[in-house]
């Protein structure tokens, strides 16, 4: 979910089954930054699928069953994603994963998709599917965060900080600021609260012979 950037599938070695996964997740991705959660159904995602219109009604019936698949996806490759980027320079990765909550730049299809995705975050507290894939992002986030930043304290590149509760404020201002500039259609929004995050790391987490250095 906190991919937060474009969806970009790799289909080159994959079996016939999950392409046909895959073309799905796209399908629905195009259709959820084309028309938005409300208005998203499933015939205007199969208007976006490449593949046997068929196939897709074969494999779901209704909107809710597609989407709770598409949250799922999300979560599995954000997770592959943090794995494979959260065991470098503490600092480094720290910064990274700000750049990828909160990108410089942000394109109308990223915007769009953000826009969606908070309005189907919007629907957790009336769908159990829904409230649970969403909160295992979020406690992965707050995970990961959590340990980047105990990193940074034991290697001393850190100050002496309390990591859970400095990964909760970090987190609660990237979530806070995705979900306004997504809801105002306001990208200086991203751009000014992304500068003050790295501010905030730079001048409150980073000590300051690390900072020097």
């Amino acid at each position: 979910m906190y991919l937060l950037h474009r969806v970009r599938l790799s289909m080159g070695t994959r079996s016939r089954s999950d392409e046909t996964t895959e073309a799905i997740m796209h399908a629905t991705y195009r259709a959820l930054c084309e028309h938005g959660y409300p208005d998203t159904t499933i015939s205007s995602i199969v208007a976006e699928f490449d593949k046997s219109k068929g196939l897709l009604y074969y494999h779901y019936e209704d909107k809710d069953d597609l989407l709770t698949d598409f949250l799922r996806y999300l979560l599995e490759r954000f997770e592959t994603k943090i794995n494979e980027e959260m065991t470098g320079d503490p600092y480094e990765t720290l910064v990274g994963l700000v750049d990828r909550i909160l990108p410089e730049q942000l394109d109308d299809d990223q915007l769009r998709f953000r826009q969606a995705f908070f309005e189907i975050r919007s629907q957790a507290p009336h769908s159990t599917a829904y409230h649970d894939l969403i909160e295992q992002n979020d406690q992965l986030l707050q995970s990961e965060l959590t340990n980047v930043i105990e990193r940074g304290v034991e290697s001393g590149q850190f100050r002496s900080v309390d990591p859970e509760r400095t990964a909760d404020f970090i987190h609660s201002v990237l979530i806070g600021t995705m979900e306004r500039g997504a809801t105002l259609d306001d990208r200086e929004l991203y751009r000014r609260n992304r500068q003050h995050v790295l501010r905030y790391i730079d001048r409150h987490l980073l000590e300051e012979s690390s900072a020097t250095e």
